[in-house]
């Protein structure tokens, strides 16, 4: 399937189930397929078929910080968000889960902010 893009949005492919490629490259299923601005469209091809779920919007006008499950724009942001979520102030509990409460790893060290954002 091919789909169109305003291409001043950014935008992002999450396979779901099955298999899938963007632009003739595979999606791997563990991972966020981030796709970038300026692009026109999407051309989505699967030999088995698949469920994906496609993101986009405006870019951030700052540059972002992603770490585990936060998004900040400091690394004094996510830091103090991995402090809340470890002592379970600020965050929701999923009360359908049945598992453990995941624990965020330890925060050693940043990426740099994504160029594009």
């Amino acid at each position: 399937m091919e789909l169109p893009f305003d291409p001043s949005f950014e935008h992002a492919v999450l396979l779901l189930t099955g298999d899938g490629d963007v632009d003739g490259e595979p999606i791997d299923a563990a991972s966020l397929c981030y796709l970038g601005v300026h692009r026109s469209g999407l051309e989505l091809r699967s030999r088995g078929g698949c469920r994906a779920l496609l993101i986009g919007g405006p870019p951030f006008p700052e540059k972002i910080l992603m770490w585990w499950n936060f998004v900040a724009r400091m690394p004094e942001e996510i830091t103090q968000a991995r402090s809340d979520w470890q002592s379970r102030r600020r965050f929701g509990e999923v009360r359908a889960y049945q598992g453990p409460r995941l624990n965020a790893s330890a925060l050693l060290r940043f990426a740099s902010p994504n160029p594009v954002s």
